[in-house]
């Protein structure tokens, strides 16, 4: 005779669906990683780009308070997003360095810069380290003539060479001292866009 106690069912898995499982879950995760990559990668230029608009209004707003010239100094030669704000003429209460961001050396990131004659063709992306170092100069009333006359720079494009998928993403600062950022990628009808 059986012993009903031994014919009860058993609960789990066996070690064949436990595999099958694993197999399908990393199928899963393999197709989803270049996507989560990219979307890191898009989610730092949009980063870097609000940082250095936050930076450049910061500059203006500096030069309103302080009723004197205020320049800021934008990148390195590699494109290293990294700037600095100085009093164009250093008194006691206008300071050399009043703020200052150091890029990291492991940032993916890099900036293009251009004057406005190159500026304006927005279709052709800059080459990372283009016209860095580069300085825009804020007026007391927080204007930037030295743009329009092209000595100071109009546009700074933030890019990720290491991954061209991730679009790009453009600043632009006129002569009026207003600062924006817009995308490209996006077509003239579109706010967001560039135009």
């Amino acid at each position: 005779m059986l012993n009903s106690r031994c014919l009860r069912p058993v609960a789990g898995v066996t070690m064949i669906e436990m595999f099958i499982t694993l197999f399908v879950l990393a199928i899963v995760l393999a197709t989803g990683m270049p996507s989560t990559a990219h979307w890191v990668h898009r989610w730092q230029i949009r980063t870097s780009a609000e940082s250095l608009r936050s930076a450049l209004q910061k500059s203006r707003a500096e030069a309103i308070a302080r009723n004197t010239k205020i320049n800021i100094t934008l990148g390195d030669s590699s494109g290293l997003p990294q700037w600095r704000i100085d009093c164009a003429r250093v008194t006691v209460l206008c300071p050399n360095n009043l703020h200052a961001q150091v890029a990291s050396a492991g940032s993916g990131i890099r900036w293009g810069a251009a004057k406005a004659a190159a500026a304006a063709n927005i279709s052709v992306a800059l080459v990372a380290g283009a016209d860095l170092p580069a300085t825009v100069e804020f007026q007391p009333l927080g204007n930037a003539p030295r743009i329009v006359s092209g000595s100071d720079i109009a546009r700074i494009d933030v890019i990720h060479p290491a991954d061209s998928a991730a679009g790009r993403l453009v600043v632009r600062t006129d002569g009026a001292g207003n600062v924006s950022i817009c995308d490209p990628a996006l077509p003239g009808s579109d706010v967001r866009g560039c135009h």
